[in-house]
């Protein structure tokens, strides 16, 4: 019985890494940021999200090209800056939250190395579609706390592109089937602005991501 469940594993290892195309799904949290040239127009760091479709061709044992198509939750955060009333005193602050959610598909060439798991190393570029952009103000004033959501969509670019890499594992679960944990950066090099006389603005993003595939 232990030689059976033996060969049975190693079957299943060898079908892995066989396997000419891996389709799967990958899913995750971000962390996101808008990057500034303008010391006077910095954004802090904030939370996003990842989750899309992968495809995978292996070329042979060390070699793969992969693609993706995701939904992504991109931004950043600005604050706290001071409110003044006419005369310059200030009277409250106030925050604000950029949501960019947009449709991102990211091409790459991974190079993988292990036998059962598997090391492996993303580079590649990426284009993207924003589908919606909010802000989110928060103020506070003596008068209490405020909230106000605007959306932004008509003063962005709707198309971004960039560079991409990452590094990660995977292993086989059976069945031809693989799981995988990894990290990829996202350097935004588009524009964000559609007015090109404002600040330029751009996405960048840190996905951690959890996928599974199935081999064919």
């Amino acid at each position: 019985m232990g030689l059976l469940i033996l060969l049975s594993f190693i079957t299943c290892s060898a079908n892995a890494q066989t396997s000419k195309w891996q389709m799967g799904i990958e899913a995750g949290p971000s962390l996101t940021t808008i990057h500034s040239q303008n010391v006077d127009f910095l954004f802090t760091p904030t939370m996003g999200y990842c989750a899309g479709f992968s495809a995978q061709y292996n070329a042979d044992r060390w070699i793969s090209v992969r693609t993706q198509v995701n939904y992504e939750r991109k931004g950043g955060y600005r604050g706290a800056f001071p409110i003044t009333d006419v005369n310059g005193v200030q009277v409250g602050s106030m925050n604000v939250s950029v949501a960019n959610n947009c449709i991102t598909a990211p091409l790459q060439i991974r190079a993988q190395f292990g036998k059962s798991a598997k090391f492996f190393i993303d580079a590649g570029a990426f284009g993207g579609l924003l589908t919606w952009a909010t802000s989110t103000e928060r103020q506070a004033t003596g008068e209490g706390i405020t909230f106000m959501m605007l959306d932004i969509t008509q003063f962005r670019n709707l198309y971004d592109y960039g560079f991409c890499g990452g590094l990660g594992v995977e292993a086989p679960i059976g069945n031809n089937a693989n799981v995988s944990l990894g990290f990829r950066y996202n350097h935004g090099q588009g524009n964000m602005q559609a007015d090109t006389r404002s600040i330029p603005l751009y996405n960048r993003s840190l996905n951690f991501n959890i996928g599974i595939s199935q081999g064919f």
